[in-house]
């Protein structure tokens, strides 16, 4: 008794079916990290050009410029705080290369409601950013990215 294979098309479209799913689940892969690593580079430019954490995170040698070697180490905060205010005043600014002591979700609250892990509000001069969820993600997994 022989048994039937399938005709010669039939077996040629089932070879190229699997390896057009093997190539789509490739790209899929292959576009994922490439996605991560975009949302990496868009956190680090945010952390350097557009919240400035470096500013206030970074600290500096006697002559102002930035310590690059202690990147978002903390620092002494670079501002004294203005006459009659009314707020804590944070004297120093905290590390936050892998931001410690913060989830993923903590930082990304942090960044979308400005609220600390414990229910708080930072201390100033720490803005009270209102970010998008995409551009707080970012910012979370560079700085995590970092340890």
């Amino acid at each position: 008794m022989t048994k039937h294979l399938p005709q010669g098309g039939t077996i040629t479209k089932i070879i190229l079916s699997l390896g057009f799913l093997l190539f789509s689940t490739w790209l899929a892969i292959a576009a994922e990290k490439t996605g991560d690593r975009n949302s990496t580079m868009r956190g680090k430019y945010i952390v350097e050009h557009v919240a400035m954490c470096v500013q206030c995170h970074t600290p500096r040698d006697q002559t102002g410029q930035l310590l690059l070697s202690r990147y978002l180490e903390g620092a002494p905060v670079p501002v004294k705080a203005p006459a009659n205010l009314r707020v804590e005043w944070a004297l120093k600014a905290p590390a936050i290369v892998g931001l410690p002591g913060y989830t993923r979700e903590d930082g990304i609250r942090l960044l979308m409601e400005g609220i600390t892990p414990d229910g708080t509000m930072p201390k100033a001069p720490m803005p009270p950013f209102r970010f998008i969820r995409a551009d707080a993600e970012a910012v979370v997994d560079y700085l995590k990215s970092l340890s």
